[in-house]
């Protein structure tokens, strides 16, 4: 949630990830190791599956309800059966030699379990020696349904990017917005407008103030994930005061409301003006939350902000 920048136009690319030896990285919550590494091995075997051309694990480990966004999205997709339409046309398409996961991180909070790590995706160059391609900050959230572990939702981006020249988004004109009405939605979706106020102003801390002791965080200008609360203070701290816009968009948040968790995604415009009321500055963001419930209320316990659109220098995969 960082610098402000005009944008129209349209851009679209396909996204890569995916496969090989983990090394975890313990989270501070303390959960069973054997659900840990169950997570760490449907996530891998869906990698291995993707680096060798096959994106259809993915489908096999997402849930009905899934959510997924990534650079090459204007919007996220809802649903395994539009999830299943963007992947169908990828088969075949993707290939590279190996994967390195950065710190893989598995907290678990009942039966929703968040996966986070930095990927790298390698490829072999003309003498054999394998070559860093690719650098993805990457969210899993995964649910225990009905026995079996789901993804629920995904938000991949990559590390330290940028807006494109150009962006356009569809935003269709409704005569009333839906919104929620009553219970968690309401609770999480007052905490998270409430703390975006105070960072408009300049005041990060309202984010701190709803946020739990083992925090994780990414962001478009993060070169690797935050971890825990004194880090993320340590990254707000550097930007009280530096950040001022005029006017805040949620656009069409979504809920996934659980006993123990939720899940937030929205698209967010951070908007500066001119003196004349005329837009100066307008930034598109993909955001996606999870909270957990804790003694102290609902608190973020990972947060992930990307770009819409957001590319890297070199582009592409």
């Amino acid at each position: 949630m960082m610098a402000n920048k005009t944008f129209w136009g349209l851009c679209f690319f396909g996204m890569v990830f995916f496969g090989y030896a983990w090394t975890q990285e313990q989270p501070g919550w303390k959960g069973e190791k054997a659900t840990m590494d169950k997570i760490l091995k449907l996530e891998d075997s869906a990698m291995e599956e993707w680096r060798k051309g096959n994106p259809m694990k993915w489908i096999e480990l997402s849930a009905d309800e899934i959510i997924y966004i990534d650079p090459g999205l204007t919007a996220p997709i809802i649903g395994k059966k539009a999830y299943l339409q963007y992947l169908e046309p990828l088969k075949g398409k993707i290939f590279y030699d190996a994967s390195e996961y950065v710190k893989p991180r598995v907290a678990l909070y009942g039966n929703t379990a968040v996966l986070t790590y930095n990927y790298h995706s390698l490829k072999k160059d003309k003498n054999g020696r394998l070559q860093r391609t690719s650098f993805w900050n990457t969210t899993e959230v995964y649910r225990l349904i009905r026995g079996e572990w789901k993804i629920i939702h995904t938000h991949w981006s990559y590390i330290n990017h940028h807006l494109p020249e150009s962006l356009e988004i569809k935003i269709p004109v409704l005569m009333e917005e839906a919104k929620p009405s009553a219970g968690t939605a309401v609770e999480i979706m007052r905490l998270e407008t409430g703390a975006m106020e105070r960072w408009r102003k300049g005041d990060p801390n309202g984010f701190l103030d709803i946020s739990a002791p083992d925090v994780t965080y990414f962001d478009t200008g993060t070169a690797a994930r935050l971890n825990g609360f004194g880090e993320l203070k340590k990254e707000y701290d550097r930007l009280v005061g530096k950040i001022h816009y005029d006017v805040m968009e949620f656009l069409n948040p979504r809920f996934e409301v659980f006993e123990d968790t939720a899940i937030l995604f929205y698209q967010f415009f951070s908007t500066t003006l001119n003196p004349d009321g005329t837009i100066q500055a307008r930034t598109p963001w993909n955001s996606t939350e999870v909270y957990a419930k804790t003694a102290d209320g609902w608190k973020i316990v990972h947060t992930h902000w990307s770009y819409v659109n957001g590319q890297r220098e070199g582009g592409g995969i």
